[in-house]
């Protein structure tokens, strides 16, 4: 097996490409070579499986400890490119989504990119903002409207329903848990698109939702998957809470570079 470090300094960013296979004799190299990228400050991790031939229990091993040493830094592994075969063992073993820091991506530009959109350095092309009362019945209807402020960026059918899953599983925690009892309470939806992203903020004004997943990690719990949808869906997710109360929750999503409908969808009332 080998493996390369490269390193985004300004991003805290590391790419790891690994080739060959990774198994009982090789995850050890593996796992120092993480360790080795956290330690020079990289809390963001892409892991190039484009080129591993042969992954094992070992290989899960060895993402599940790094799963458990970025969490606590608010960090991210996401593992990048893998064949049909590897992708099935990751599959199998549903840490994909479930890890709290883990996710994936079809190749490792993809990823690297997604990771890379925390703070947009560009204004917005435009900003769309979306208000319905807190309550389970204006779900349908705030999810909807969220999809027709998309419709003029031309975004692919899957990742519209990305966004529409992700959106609307962070409208329902902000319903459930964000809001309070009274019929006052509303939430929002701000939708806005750059050339290549779209970001959306869901704001509560109840008690708040910190983002962490009721389930506590069991797949078998009978709710509390929300967060982890999000974060197996979207490029980047936070949650914040606000100084006057609620919970911001941002979710964004990589369109690739110039995605030309953003820039048309401008001049849109």
């Amino acid at each position: 097996m080998k493996v390369l470090t490269e390193h985004e300094p300004d991003a805290r960013i590391c790419m790891v490409r690994v080739q060959g296979d990774i198994d009982s004799s090789t995850a050890p190299e593996l796992q120092s070579a993480l360790e080795a990228a956290m330690h020079r400050g990289c809390v963001n991790l892409v892991l190039d499986l484009a080129r591993v031939t042969y992954a094992d229990s070992s290989a899960l091993g060895v993402i599940v400890s790094i799963n458990r040493m970025l969490e606590p830094k608010s960090g991210r592994l996401v593992l990048a490119g893998a064949t049909r075969n590897v992708a099935r063992i990751l599959e199998i073993s549903g840490l994909v989504g479930a890890a709290p820091t883990v996710s994936a991506a079809p190749d490792a530009a993809e990823a690297l990119a997604g990771l890379m959109l925390a703070t947009p350095a560009e204004s917005p092309l435009w900003t769309r903002s979306i208000e319905l009362p807190a309550n389970s019945t204006s779900l349908a209807a705030m999810r909807a409207e969220v999809c027709g402020v998309l419709e003029p960026l031309g975004i692919a059918e899957a990742t519209q329903f990305d966004i529409r899953v992700a959106v609307g599983e962070a409208l329902s925690n902000a319903v459930r848990h964000g809001s309070s009892s009274s019929e006052g309470d509303s939430v929002s939806v701000t939708v806005s698109a750059y050339p290549d992203r779209v970001v959306l903020v869901v704001l509560d004004r109840g008690e708040g939702f910190d983002g962490e997943s009721v389930s506590d990690g069991d797949l078998y719990a009978p709710s509390g998957r929300g967060v982890m949808f999000m974060r197996a869906l979207m490029d980047h997710v936070v949650f914040e809470r606000q100084p006057a109360g609620g919970t911001a929750v941002t979710l964004v999503k990589h369109l690739g570079d110039g995605h030309e409908h953003a820039r048309s969808a401008v001049s849109r009332d």
